[in-house]
């Protein structure tokens, strides 16, 4: 009885004298704690499965403004266990418009989009630029590298996560500031991602969901992610190539810290952004080359930073004239429509006068991903010029 009497004495005593009303008002009582700087920032979240959901779910409980969720995949029946997001009902929709759908409904207040595409190829530069900070929840080194790359290039912090069983970590980058992902990543990873391995499983299976996790660790991993970038937006003490690993086997949590690495070669910033007024819907590679050589004299180049193929050739002689990404084209479409061998791609990333077939089209036939930053060259000095009448129609905040 007596036990009884002290634990409704303890509840009682644990309720704030002076209840709060608003949404926030709880986390105002934080002392260093500022939703207005919260409420500004702009989050890109790579990846909607097991940890994105979770990732997602704290950005809009604590308030983060606008949120711009990367997916490409579907929500499946395995997803449901691990992924609080989602619904029975939301197999075979896709996983980056559900989640947006259920952000606004858990927090009306952020503002959020959405692009249901792979982060490698359908996510320009300037989107990167854009964001306060980006935090992943891949299971692939190959889209880990690419958001490494892009962060370095236009000097936006991310934090990777990782999660495997009851194991997970997690690891913060600030450009110019401490390492990088790619500074003491093994040359194995390279290997496994010419291979189309995940770090964990086959790509095959990761995309069918079948990564072993636990929505525990998702929920672990998700949240100190959220907690480092909401040190970061506050201005706390970070320190970048910092990171954790928790491991709930034995509940051990080991610093993992990884030193810089002076000779890495991916510590590049943009120098020399323009913006063009244009979109790649409505510019074409000439006008661009234009602009380049403009700023840098005859004997510009545009250099994309992907390789496109411009022609076909079959060893039976058929030729045929494509435009298009090299990571984005199938066996299939490389099958020659005669005699049914694989076609020879022929490809190329530098567009000059000295390739005329190319400079009428437009960046979006060439593929080129909308909010954009392209690079042109001469021998000496290059320009960077970002796509910027695409900002609205990508990001596109609701």
């Amino acid at each position: 009885m007596n036990m009884m009497k002290n634990q409704n004495v303890s509840l009682h005593h644990s309720h704030t004298p002076n209840a709060v009303q608003g949404r926030y008002d709880t986390l105002r009582l934080i002392s260093w704690w500022q939703q207005e700087k919260v409420s500004k920032t702009k989050a890109m979240v790579v990846g909607a499965g097991a940890l994105g959901n979770e990732i997602l779910k704290n950005l809009a409980l604590v308030g983060i403004g606008h949120i711009l969720i990367i997916d490409f995949d579907i929500v499946e029946a395995a997803n449901l266990t691990r992924s609080v997001l989602f619904r029975a009902e939301d197999i075979g929709k896709l996983k980056a418009e559900v989640a947006a759908q259920r952000l606004k409904e858990l927090n009306p207040d952020v503002k959020v989009a959405y692009i249901c595409g792979d982060i490698t190829s359908d996510v320009g530069l300037g989107v990167f630029r854009s964001m306060d900070v980006v935090l992943v929840g891949v299971d692939n080194f190959g889209a880990r590298i690419f958001v490494n790359r892009a962060c370095f290039k236009v000097g936006t912090p991310w934090i990777n996560g990782g999660i495997q069983e009851l194991v997970g970590e997690f690891h913060l980058y600030i450009p110019g500031k401490g390492a990088c992902y790619e500074c003491n990543l093994p040359t194995e990873a390279y290997k496994e991602i010419k291979n189309r391995l995940s770090c964990l499983l086959p790509i095959e299976e990761v995309e069918q969901g079948r990564v072993p996790t636990t929505p525990t660790i998702a929920s672990i991993v998700g949240g100190l992610q959220v907690q480092e970038a909401l040190k970061l937006i506050h201005g706390h003490k970070v320190t970048g190539g910092s990171g954790l690993i928790f491991n709930g086997l034995t509940n051990e949590c080991l610093p993992a810290n990884f030193p810089l690495n002076e000779r890495c070669l991916n510590h590049n910033p943009l120098k020399s952004v323009f913006t063009t007024g244009s979109g790649a819907d409505d510019f074409t590679f000439g006008e661009l080359l234009n602009m380049a050589e403009q700023k840098l004299g005859a004997g510009a180049a545009i250099h994309l930073d992907f390789d496109l193929v411009f022609r076909a050739s079959c060893s039976c002689g058929y030729n045929e004239q494509i435009l298009k990404r090299l990571d984005k084209l199938s066996s299939n479409e490389l099958r020659c429509p005669k005699c049914k061998k694989l076609m020879q791609p022929h490809i190329t990333s530098n567009i000059s006068n000295a390739t005329p077939w190319f400079l009428d089209k437009t960046l979006t036939q060439g593929q080129v991903p909308p909010f954009h930053i392209i690079t042109a060259r001469n021998a000496k000095s290059a320009v960077h010029f970002e796509l910027d009448a695409d900002r609205d129609k990508v990001l596109n905040f609701t």
